[in-house]
């Protein structure tokens, strides 16, 4: 069984309340640190080993500069593939938001676009299984438990996807800095897809095709353009803020 690693005071407390029984070891830099309290908690009554390591070690193992002093090993999450992908759908209630990324190469900004989907309980992240980054122990420090929560879900092309969700119903929202409709301004249709782009070049132009909206965030200031997951974050409030 291929095990995963997991760093972070957050994404490591929620691993061990959302799967303690993936869970095989824990090691923490500092066994009485009060920062550690719950963890070390949580993994007694579940009976998980828990070990001391170095910080230089942990850091040696999961390449993570902010591992905060501790580390998982687990079980691998089990993922979601293509094919299932509307049958989980249809145990969400209608009123839901689906996130789909378009060729995103940042672990920061996955782990960061995980993060918000927790704060709004967006039912579930699309990705593509090539040419997107990988879940790495960057994308779950970053997600800062979002990781545990929210379902990933792995396509082989985003277009087929896109048409399979319109035929079912769904409405499809494509973020784009030019060319669209002010987010504050339209009336979003329910369960909503939102399709953002990679950090260079945003929306392909096929992808783009099969959104039934483009839409914006009206820049005011003197930046031209915001962070992919800032505005993922932008987006999805206002959408979020429209769901009854």
């Amino acid at each position: 069984m291929q095990k995963e690693k997991v760093v972070g005071i957050h994404a490591v407390r929620m691993l061990l309340k959302v799967r303690p029984f993936d869970v095989y070891e824990i090691y923490l830099s500092d066994m009485s640190s009060r920062k550690f309290s719950d963890i070390l908690n949580l993994a007694k009554i579940k009976n998980i080993p828990i070990n001391k390591i170095s910080a230089d070690k942990i850091f040696e193992i999961s390449n993570v500069k902010s591992h905060q002093g501790v580390l998982a090993f687990a079980k691998r999450k089990k993922e979601i593939i293509e094919k299932d992908l509307l049958s989980f759908l249809e145990k969400k209630t209608k009123n839901h938001i689906l996130l789909v990324l378009d060729e995103v190469s940042d672990p920061r900004n996955l782990g960061a676009c995980l993060r918000i989907c927790d704060a709004f309980n967006v039912a579930a992240i699309v990705v593509k299984d090539h040419d997107s980054t990988n879940i790495n122990e960057t994308v779950k420090k970053v997600a800062a438990g979002g990781a545990e929560t929210i379902p990933i879900i792995k396509i082989k092309n985003i277009s087929r996807t896109l048409e399979l969700l319109k035929k079912n119903d769904y409405w499809v929202y494509g973020a784009t800095g030019e060319g669209g409709e002010e987010v504050n301004e339209i009336k979003f249709n329910f369960p909503t897809v939102l399709v953002v782009g990679g950090e260079s070049k945003g929306l392909r132009k096929k992808t783009l095709e099969n959104c039934d909206f483009k839409i914006k965030i009206n820049m005011l200031g003197s930046v031209e353009s915001l962070n992919l997951s800032v505005a993922t974050g932008i987006i999805i409030n206002a959408i979020n803020s429209q769901i009854k």
